[in-house]
């Protein structure tokens, strides 16, 4: 019971952290503000973080992509493929998408956020890549560089979400559903063999 209460402690915690981060920065974010704001006092932010990095540290360590399980679900039909990876891609940026805010404000300032973030980025074109490499061992698309196509596959996605995360859904056309299913076409007419 104990420790239900202190979980629930440190994610209100959190939470207020990366409201006020959102809202004020870092530099304009006091723990004093971030006690007020999680309902406890500043006493027992300290307890549990130490100081308002350690908070930081604990929200990046909550960052989760889910990439990895695309490897259990290939089909080798590069539309299906593809569209699962794209699913899975802009699931994960929303997942994360207040980490991610936070971080591309102050790079230096949210550093160990911002290497996270890129490690999971270039994990992603890794994947994607290899699975680019195996579909041309396969007579199923041309020989490309699978590197570059890997890279312009995210940047699609990529750009997608930011032009999202920075507009919202006011300053876009397609939802994501739509998104994907034309860009997965576009992409596929440009390296299918078929």
């Amino acid at each position: 019971m104990i420790n239900m209460k202190k979980d629930e402690t440190k994610k209100k915690i959190t939470k207020a952290t990366i409201e006020l981060l959102k809202e004020k920065g870092y530099k304009g974010t006091t723990t004093r503000e971030i006690a007020e704001q999680a309902g406890v006092n500043e006493l027992t932010v300290f307890r549990h973080f130490g100081n308002k990095e350690g908070i930081i540290q604990a929200i990046v360590k909550t960052t989760s992509f889910s990439l990895e399980i695309f490897d259990k679900s290939i089909e080798w039909e590069l539309e299906k493929d593809l569209t699962n990876f794209g699913y899975l891609l802009l699931k994960d940026f929303d997942n994360n998408r207040d980490m991610i805010s936070i971080a591309l404000k102050d790079p230096l300032i949210f550093s160990q956020a911002h290497e996270e973030i890129l490690k999971k980025i270039n994990d992603a074109k890794e994947i994607l890549k290899e699975y680019f490499e195996e579909m041309q061992k396969k007579g199923y698309i041309k020989e490309l560089d699978c590197c570059t196509q890997a890279e312009i596959f995210l940047s699609t996605y990529w750009g997608y979400f930011m032009y999202k995360l920075n507009f919202g859904d006011k300053a876009l056309h397609a939802d994501y559903q739509n998104m994907i299913k034309n860009s997965i076409k576009t992409f596929i007419k440009g390296i299918s063999l078929h």
